[in-house]
């Protein structure tokens, strides 16, 4: 790239003096747009500030056309939402991440956000709801709770806003006599305020099934939700679940991507491990690539996974090629 730098006005200086000011000044404005345009960081002078260029997160609150939405039909607990914004999305947009949808075991919930519980004659027909919070936030930089069920056990999570990314840490132990079973993690990544992410048509979300990135719209065979089982769940579809539609088709990696209508950026939600790949292209449109933690078999167990939700420029194609790099195995 070529940066012209124009020194003088369009009827030159009549003073020397001000004439040297206003060129340091011009000098020092390429200086920092050359700095800006490569990257450098660690390049500007001395004092010098750029906006900043990384994703912002803070918890979400009820209100915005994603309420209105659920106010109409089926609400939940939003204390474990939280708002991701990243700095070329446009003003009013974001994804609302709806980080604790469900947190279930074979037998019962941890937690479920869902007004009136979910499985009202299975798992939900006993719970209890505790309206578990973020802990108080000092910046917009990062967000974390722990949430203690008694007699049951615990689970966390923790999200840190990175330049293109957020780095996503969730973790539970079982504080029952016996085993746990299978875990399910609903982690929902809601886009219907953002108009980069939002695919109703389901002709820019892709997983990959072996061969190549496919779409939804390519994949699907019901023209409602349909789940795709990822290889390292083995075929494990939660009891919440039991109703959709599962697709023959098995993801081979733990991430989904959502492409912005003119491919600049992409969103994807991936996981070092996952179960099920979905989303809901009529209501949220939401997407999930939910976290698989394999069966908890002994009292006191605990279980950590990793994972990230990138917003960052480019394609399916280059943020599928991040993920793999990020996390290596995938099967």
């Amino acid at each position: 790239m070529n940066l012209h730098c124009v020194d003088q006005g369009e009827n030159g200086y009549n003073d020397h003096k001000d004439a040297r000011v206003d060129r340091r000044g011009i000098l020092r404005l390429c200086a920092l747009t050359l700095a800006a345009s490569a990257g450098g960081l660690k390049n500007l002078p001395r004092g010098a500030e750029l906006p900043s260029r990384r994703l912002t997160i803070k918890p979400y609150t009820w209100e915005g056309p994603y309420s209105e939405m659920r106010n109409n039909g089926a609400k939940h607990d939003w204390r474990l939402c939280a708002e991701v914004r990243a700095p070329w999305m446009t003003q009013g947009e974001r994804l609302i991440v709806r980080s604790s949808e469900v947190v279930g075991y074979e037998t019962g919930f941890l937690y479920d956000d869902h007004f009136p519980p979910s499985e009202p004659e299975g798992r939900g027909k006993h719970y209890h709801h505790i309206p578990f919070r973020w802990k108080e936030p000092r910046d917009n930089r990062s967000l974390s709770a722990n949430c203690l069920v008694p007699n049951k056990g615990e689970f966390s999570l923790a999200m840190s806003a990175r330049e293109d990314y957020l780095d996503i840490v969730l973790s539970l132990r079982n504080d029952l006599s016996t085993a746990m079973g299978e875990i399910d993690w609903a982690f929902c990544v809601v886009g219907i305020e953002s108009a980069s992410f939002s695919d109703s048509a389901r002709t820019r979300t892709y997983l990959f099934d072996g061969h190549g990135l496919r779409t939804f719209d390519e994949l699907r065979r019901d023209p409602k939700m349909e789940l795709f089982n990822v290889t390292p769940g083995h075929g494990f579809v939660p009891a919440g679940h039991k109703m959709l539609s599962v697709s023959p088709v098995e993801a081979k990696a733990s991430v989904v991507m959502v492409e912005s209508p003119d491919r600049r950026h992409v969103a994807a939600l991936g996981f070092e491990r996952a179960y099920a790949i979905y989303g809901d292209a009529i209501g949220n449109k939401c997407f999930h690539a939910d976290p698989y933690f394999g069966p908890l078999r002994k009292p006191g167990e605990k279980r950590t996974v990793k994972g990230r939700l990138y917003l960052m420029d480019g394609t399916a194609e280059s943020a599928f090629a991040r993920f793999q790099r990020d996390f290596p195995v995938t099967a």
